[in-house]
């Protein structure tokens, strides 16, 4: 018996029937809508009528991400953290002190005090492919993306949706040569103005190469104070984040930057 050539999107498709359940009991999902680059359905997501969201997106891996938006989120009091990575990417994986399940649409879900943690438990081929947060009813949710941001804003799902409609995207980097072109490269992917940015790694005194390092964009976001430093802590950076609490001053950090944010809503 052959077989035709099958297209990566049909099987993307199939993958996806297979994960919702479709391919037995009929859509689980109804909230599709069509791409612009053809008819390939994707997840829509309508947050709760009372619930703010927040991006947090890393520039670059191990930026520091997942540690910025649970202080966000911890600033927030009760709220909860969307953790959109594959399951081997997860930098909360071992954040939550009480773990609670997980859901139909495979989100490992955790508590932290008032901070609800929700995460994947398996592996995300794509970003389209990104189920949908579970219904909430917190206040406020903190988006932690760790997608590279030019395939994020050219994607199809309602992650991609919310990274180009938010008015203001927190962005964490290092204060690295690298870290600092790619900082420079997500201002011209998102827009300057919608750009809040978070250097991970630094207090008020820069290093030398980091100054040296720094693009003409980022220097306006610095000049404008849209930039905000956050200093390293030794134990998180060692341990990662755990069950206990985070470091004064990563607390201090996303309380200001959960004001900015909330303030652009």
């Amino acid at each position: 018996m052959t077989t035709g050539i099958v297209a990566v999107d049909e099987l993307a498709l199939a993958y996806r029937a297979a994960v919702n359940g479709e391919f037995r009991n009929g859509h689980r999902q109804t909230t599709a809508t069509a791409t612009a680059r053809g008819s390939r359905p994707v997840a829509s997501w309508e947050p709760g009528p009372a619930e703010q969201v927040l991006l947090v997106a890393g520039s670059m891996g191990s930026a520091g991400t997942s540690t910025i938006a649970l202080a966000v989120a911890s600033g927030a009091g009760t709220a909860r953290v969307v953790e959109c990575c594959t399951v081997a990417s997860s930098g909360l994986a071992a954040a939550s002190s009480a773990e609670l399940g997980v859901t139909a649409d495979g989100w490992v879900q955790g508590s932290r005090g008032p901070v609800l943690i929700e995460r994947r438990g398996d592996r995300v081929p794509a970003v389209d492919l990104l189920p949908c947060p579970a219904p909430s009813t917190a206040p406020v949710t903190v988006v932690d993306c760790s997608w590279d941001l030019d395939l994020l804003l050219a994607s199809g799902g309602w992650l991609g949706e919310l990274a180009r409609t938010l008015p203001t995207v927190a962005v964490v980097t290092r204060p690295t040569i690298p870290g600092l072109r790619r900082l420079e490269a997500a201002i011209g992917l998102l827009g300057e103005p919608r750009v809040q940015a978070v250097v991970v790694g630094v207090d008020r005194r820069w290093p030398r190469h980091a100054e040296q390092g720094m693009g003409v964009a980022t220097r306006r976001l610095r000049a404008e104070g849209r930039l905000v430093g956050v200093p390293t802590d030794p134990k998180l950076a060692g341990d990662g984040v755990t069950p206990d609490a985070l470091p004064a001053a990563v607390l201090a950090a996303g309380s200001d930057l959960l004001t900015v944010l909330k303030g652009t809503r």
